[in-house]
């Protein structure tokens, strides 16, 4: 391989140096593009020892987060509005408007809760 010294490159003319750098990036696009394909076909045997088909299957995935072991699943109510039982809420999510409006009132959410010993 040869070698060349950054005080070599000084004494080339401008054309030579222009048609250097193009041979340059050329040479880089191609190790790049193996090195890609290097890559690529290492994540897709992780990929496939992880179960996925490809690594295209794996990211499409990937939500970037833990599921929730409980999501889907209704829980049951914890709260209920006295002046219509058909109104209740979980305590998870958004607060009601029927309890936010209580609350609005100075009421305390502990006197909606539907086990309430008072």
């Amino acid at each position: 391989m040869k070698t060349i010294h950054g005080s070599d490159f000084e004494n080339l003319p401008l054309e030579e140096l222009v048609t250097l750098s193009a041979d340059i990036d050329a040479i880089i696009k191609k190790k790049r593009r193996e090195k890609s394909k290097q890559i690529r076909s290492q994540m897709n045997d992780l990929a496939k020892v992880a179960g996925y088909e490809s690594i295209e299957e794996f990211i499409e995935n990937q939500t970037g987060r833990m599921t929730r072991s409980d999501k889907g699943l209704k829980l049951p109510p914890k709260y209920r509005d006295p002046q219509n039982h058909d109104q209740t809420w979980s305590g998870k999510g958004p607060t009601p408007k029927w309890l936010r409006a209580y609350e609005n009132n100075g009421r305390s959410r502990e006197e909606f809760l539907i086990n309430n010993p008072a």
